[in-house]
């Protein structure tokens, strides 16, 4: 009955959202929010394929719903660099009308190998905000590293026990295992106030992962599509060809509002020199891991020599916002025309 009742929503929402983009009013929503920037935010652009031997718990966007989905846009907006965006907001230029900016976050490879042949299609300049420890390394993020350790222990309720504490997973079924695997890292957000604490967590889950079942990602990661983390070859040559710009996600994707002020300084300060040395070019932009801030990070950003920040607070960017904490939507996927003007101008 509850499932009926949801689907009844869902389509009485779409009939009443195409109602409302035939009588032009999503349009003059829209219209009226020219002046305003809509920045975009993806991670991962994947499908499975022949070569894929596994497939995320958390989703990617496929190559394809990007394009159908960049088509449309391109109907209602004008790609803009996270330059222009900046230049805009802080009135130093005129105001684009209908801007929208497309962000990236972490710096998986199949942002460069899937995704931006897409956007030189539509003439698009992204930025990718990526996690420099990872770039120097090129071992997979811990949500993956543990993702694909889970799934290589199907069949099973996995129990594990750490510093007094016991972590459960269910592995009878991957739909089981998404919700308890999505249930445990928003737990570990809000009991862990120390990302390294945190970390130190995972890596123990992993290792015992990982024994059990004598496969760990770290072996594959360098060819898997879905985990790989993009070079520092691979960018330097998208920047010289102008094809994206490139800011820090930090060294090691820790929350800045779980660090003290030394290890916030040095995750700022060590990401942005490594990208300048690494791709000769400017570092002005950054993004907030997870999305998590406090006004000692967003101080010492502008010591370190930002010029602004990205947040994953959700909605549209003005002139008088400030430029250290921009807000962005979710990259919108498997929306219709009337979908996509309502959730983007909302």
């Amino acid at each position: 009955m509850g499932f009926l009742f949801m689907v009844y929503k869902v389509l009485v929402k779409k009939m009443l959202l195409s109602l409302l983009y035939r009588l032009g009013l999503l349009n003059l929503w829209h219209w009226k929010n020219r002046h305003k920037i809509c920045v975009l935010m993806l991670h991962g652009v994947m499908a499975p394929h022949s070569q894929t031997s596994w497939t995320p718990l958390r989703p990617q966007i496929s190559p394809d719903e990007l394009k159908r989905t960049l088509s449309i846009l391109s109907h209602y907006y004008q790609f803009i660099t996270a330059e222009q965006a900046i230049d805009i907001l802080e009135g130093k230029v005129a105001p684009i009308d209908n801007a929208l900016l497309i962000t990236f976050d972490d710096g998986y490879r199949n942002n460069i190998d899937y995704a931006l042949p897409i956007f030189q299609q539509f003439g698009a300049k992204p930025i990718l905000f990526v996690v420099t420890g990872h770039l120097d390394s090129g071992l997979p993020f811990w949500f993956d590293r543990i993702d694909y350790a889970l799934q290589q222990n199907m069949g099973e309720l996995i129990s594990f026990e750490y510093q007094g504490n016991k972590y459960c997973f269910d592995a009878t079924s991957l739909s089981a295992l998404k919700v308890s695997y999505q249930k445990f890292r928003d737990d570990c957000k809000c009991a862990f106030t120390d990302d390294i604490d945190m970390n130190q967590l995972f890596n123990a889950l992993s290792e015992m992962l990982e024994s059990r079942s004598g496969k760990a990602l770290r072996e594959i990661c360098v060819e898997d599509d879905w985990s790989g983390i993009v070079s520092w070859e691979q960018l330097k040559e998208a920047v010289n060809l102008n094809l994206l710009d490139v800011g820090s996600h930090t060294v090691d994707h820790w929350r800045l509002d779980s660090l003290s002020e030394a290890q916030t300084i040095t995750q700022l300060q060590q990401s942005k020199v490594r990208i300048e040395d690494e791709l000769a070019t400017q570092c002005d932009y950054f993004c907030y891991p997870n999305g998590n801030y406090n006004k000692t990070a967003i101080q010492l950003l502008k010591v370190v020599g930002y010029r602004a920040a990205f947040s994953t607070d959700v909605g549209l960017c003005q002139s008088r916002d400030d430029v250290m904490t921009l807000k962005r939507f979710n990259f919108p996927s498997n929306k219709t025309k009337p979908e996509l003007l309502y959730l983007l101008n909302a």
